[in-house]
């Protein structure tokens, strides 16, 4: 399992976010399958399925990830745990194709 901690700071409120994703496991039909859990986001983990390993971890990262932009593009200040700014840009660099 993989994890991310983030604290999202709105309205001077501390929201500790906590993302995993469970290692790809594959399925009988020749895909693969990975468990998202956002707590506490989420009351269930999501099942991510992809065509190979690689494509369901990547497809589960993607997930957190466009969560935590919607998060900070609707105010919320993403902080890690010593209070510095969450590296959000850094998890995303490279991934926009103007990049």
């Amino acid at each position: 399992m993989v994890s991310v901690e983030v604290i999202a700071v709105t309205g001077g409120k501390e929201l500790p976010i906590t993302g995993r994703i469970s290692a790809p496991a594959r399925q009988e039909d020749g895909s693969w399958l990975c468990t998202v859990e956002l707590a506490p986001l989420q009351q269930q983990g999501l099942n991510v399925r992809g065509v190979d390993s690689f494509h369901a971890i990547w497809l589960a990262c993607s997930l957190i990830l466009k969560v935590l932009v919607q998060l900070k593009e609707s105010g919320a200040d993403l902080r890690s745990h010593d209070g510095s700014e969450f590296p959000l840009d850094a998890y995303l660099a490279g991934l926009d194709e103007k990049s």
